[in-house]
């Protein structure tokens, strides 16, 4: 009984008044051009992007290209009506889809030379779409 008594008692001291508007609204994506152009930057820092030997470098870029997916969907969403950054974007993602398809996510494909070959249309498509957000300003 006393037990009860207290948890009411707690209870009662839990009263919003003191607590609302102070609670930040739940965190979103930011899907601003700015928020692309930031992650942008980074993916193309990735052995990903920069290596040279990409028969040696697609097994491990699995990640990397699901980053640059959404990277490019989150640029195209926030300009949909701009053709500099919507065709590259959608060049990134055939880029991405002809991995996929490959079988080069896990990093192992009966096919090595088709992952090299969508690995190298989707860092051409990173590199288009870069540019089309740089002119956006």
């Amino acid at each position: 009984m006393v037990v009860l008594a207290v948890l009411a008692g707690l209870a009662a001291g839990c009263s919003t008044e003191y607590t609302e508007g102070t609670s930040a609204p739940p965190a979103r994506p930011d899907t601003s051009l700015d928020a692309a152009r930031t992650k942008l930057r980074l993916v193309q820092q990735d052995p990903c992007y920069t290596s040279r030997d990409l028969a040696q470098q697609w097994p491990v870029c699995g990640r990397w290209e699901e980053e640059v997916r959404t990277t490019a969907s989150a640029a195209a969403d926030a300009r949909p009506g701009d053709r500099e950054i919507t065709d590259p974007a959608a060049a990134v993602e055939a880029g991405h889809a002809a991995f996929v398809r490959a079988g080069c996510r896990a990093g192992a494909s009966a096919d090595p030379g088709a992952c090299v070959t969508a690995l190298a249309e989707t860092r051409t498509a990173v590199t288009r779409l870069a540019t089309g957000i740089a002119s956006a300003g």
